[in-house]
């Protein structure tokens, strides 16, 4: 899918300009894929549009090696995943033991990746390392490098619950020799670069949540008008009329905010204000998305539990990771804690709290 989205111009016009690119139609790119494909092609998609290219487009500067990889991702040619989680590390990047030490051919890199979606079949891997200096002692520094993933061992392909249509596996990086101009933007700015692109990726889940739930509610309202129980429709029993309305309103709730963040998102600086405010979007979308799913899958009572006889179960699995992947719910609300400000003035002057 991502060489024929290249193909047809659909990536460049998404990156067209100046950073961050036309963000509103990165959204909308992402909700219309979710909606017509499995949500694994969608987490795919959005993984190479929004995160990969995010970081190529903001920190490729120049460099020969990376502007080669950036037009061939653009084009489609060239597929890139993401490599941050660690075995033992998972959500906390700060604890990452994968190493990159300098060497006269450029970077020398050593360590393993847990999760990295698109490994199994993409083209190159942008790795988050723990940076070593000359004498290969591992620094505080942390650096992003693009890697060619043939270069790098596949362990193993992970048995995931859903989202069947999106690889994820295991990878060992050993020894793997990178030019100096394989480094994405400056090193030490590792976890900065990557804080940007999972923002646009961030914003792409939430946009998921749209095209799964939309298309799982058309299916529910085209059951309820099919199938007749007691004497009439199932849409003609008011109360299952009603909790559909229900998911449709949420769902234009979170477009609005989709497209609210989208909108700010090209028009404002990317600082911790608006970090944290995607990271809200998200995870509401997030959990969102299993109850919306849950109130579709219901419509088609027994028969919404049998995978054969209708997708309302897998599409309920597959959207049970987006409380993880992109960064889960609980790193999620720490970004937004960091944003919660008191109003001392205004309760110095209406709080009486008696002693």
């Amino acid at each position: 899918m991502l060489e024929r989205l290249g193909k047809l111009g659909v990536l460049r016009h998404r990156w067209r300009g100046e950073h961050p690119g036309d963000v509103r139609f990165g959204a909308a790119l992402a909700e219309e894929v979710a909606k017509r494909a499995p949500t694994g092609i969608a987490v795919g998609v959005s993984l190479h549009t929004e995160s990969v290219l995010a970081m190529l487009h903001r920190f490729g500067g120049s460099s020969g090696y990376l502007a080669d990889l950036r037009e061939r991702a653009l084009d489609g040619t060239a597929i890139g995943a993401f490599a941050a989680s660690e075995p033992a590390g998972g959500s906390d990047l700060s604890a990452i033991q994968c190493l990159a030490t300098p060497v006269s051919e450029g970077w020398r890199i050593k360590g393993s990746k847990k999760y990295v979606s698109l490994g199994a079949v993409g083209d190159f891997v942008i790795v988050l390392c723990r940076l070593a200096d000359r004498s290969g002692t591992p620094t505080q520094r942390l650096g992003t490098l693009v890697v060619p993933l043939e270069a790098a061992d596949l362990v193993r392909e992970h048995e995931k619950l859903g989202t069947h249509a999106l690889d994820t596996v295991a990878v060992e990086f050993n020894d793997v020799v990178v030019p100096a101009e394989a480094m994405l933007g400056r090193p030490g700015l590792g976890l900065a670069n990557v804080s940007y692109g999972l923002s646009f990726e961030r914003l792409a889940v939430a946009a998921q949540v749209l095209g799964a739930c939309g298309h799982a509610l058309a299916l529910a309202v085209e059951h309820t008008e099919r199938r007749v129980q007691f004497g009439r429709p199932l849409r003609g029993h008011q109360h299952l009329e009603f909790r559909l309305a229900d998911v449709l309103v949420e769902l234009e709730v979170l477009r609005g905010a989709v497209n609210h963040t989208a909108d700010q998102l090209m028009t404002q600086p990317l600082d911790r204000k608006l970090i944290a405010r995607i990271a809200a979007v998200k995870v509401h979308a997030a959990r969102l998305a299993e109850r919306l799913m849950s109130e579709c899958m219901q419509m088609f009572g027994g028969a919404g539990y049998l995978p054969r006889e209708t997708p309302l179960g897998q599409m309920w699995q597959d959207v049970r990771l987006a409380r993880i992947g992109g960064g889960t719910d609980e790193m999620m609300l720490a970004l937004v804690a960091g944003e919660l400000r008191g109003a001392a003035e205004a309760y110095d002057s209406s709080i009486r709290i008696s002693t």
